[in-house]
């Protein structure tokens, strides 16, 4: 049982992409904005709630009772969709998503969350020492379970990718790039340094959260509107005895932030991307001891 503890990217680290940042126009400080008029600004898209006369900044309004906001934030660009800790919101491009960041600092993993496409390459590049990592994995989920499915059922592909190995360099770069013979798409992409909780067992629960609102209408027919839905799995997990208070430090160091949970990477159930809701240890043997996990993933 593993986290990655993510690094934030910024637009400093993010050094190349091949997703154009084209969704809307550029906010000017000369030019006034019609009521749904739409622009960019800092990697944001905005939306004019009103007339917006010239010099009124989008994200820097002073907002009252008087003057209310002029400009929604409806969220990130769609390259940076990827770095905007929603999972549901994804970054895509034809053909492929490929992008290169310089962390700046120690990492020794990688997780792709919501990924959609058929390969990704993994590539890290020192630029002393040359390439030092070069990882490809394949999206095609070839378990099937009967000579019927895999002749007539649609291909289905993974969407969640760890890679827990990658050597630590703190100068390196990394690109990463996912190929599809349609669009490509990457809902979450996390960077960062692994930390080891113990043992996951036998025994884990994962599920969903659906937030979608089925009601039944006045003739006893259902009116499903969908909704998002996050990821959820309770992990009872074996702990070191000699390590329970260094867990939970760690734990409660990260008690507010997402972080990418990997239970067992060959179960892709058992990876989240998310919060922890609760744990408990029990000092349950001299050597070995209880830890319970409930963890809760963003939508």
């Amino acid at each position: 049982m593993r986290f990655i503890r993510p690094i934030e990217v910024t637009p400093e680290k993010l050094t190349s992409s091949n997703v154009p940042e084209t969704d809307n126009p550029a906010w000017s400080v000369t030019d006034g904005y019609a009521i749904g008029n739409k622009v960019m600004l800092d990697h944001r898209n905005y939306e004019a709630l009103a007339a917006v006369p010239a010099g009124v900044k989008p994200g820097a309004e002073v907002v009252t009772t008087a003057s209310p906001a002029k400009w929604l934030d409806i969220g990130a660009t769609n390259r940076w969709k990827m770095f905007d800790e929603i999972v549901g919101t994804l970054t895509t491009n034809p053909g492929s998503v490929s992008v290169t960041i310089q962390p700046g600092s120690v990492i020794n993993s990688l997780a792709l969350i919501n990924v959609q496409g058929e390969s990704v390459t993994v590539v890290m590049n020192d630029p002393t020492e040359g390439i030092v990592a070069s990882r490809t994995y394949s999206l095609i989920d070839g378990s099937v379970d009967n000579w019927y499915d895999w002749f007539f059922e649609e291909i289905e592909f993974r969407t969640s990718i760890v890679a827990l190995d990658l050597p630590a360099y703190g100068t390196a770069s990394i690109t990463v790039t996912v190929t599809s013979s349609g669009t490509a798409g990457i809902g979450a992409l996390v960077i960062g340094k692994t930390a080891d909780i113990g043992k996951a067992l036998y025994g884990t629960g994962v599920g969903i959260d659906d937030y979608s609102r089925k009601e039944r209408d006045a003739f006893g027919g259902w009116i499903v509107t969908e909704g998002a839905f996050s990821d959820t799995a309770k992990f009872p997990v074996a702990v070191d005895t000699d390590r329970v208070s260094k867990i939970k430090r760690m734990l409660a160091d990260i008690r507010a932030k997402p972080v990418v949970w990997v239970g067992e990477e060959t179960y892709e159930a058992t990876i989240l991307y998310g919060f922890f809701t609760s744990f408990d240890l029990v000092y349950s043997g001299p050597s070995v001891s209880d830890c319970q996990l409930q963890i809760e993933g963003l939508t």
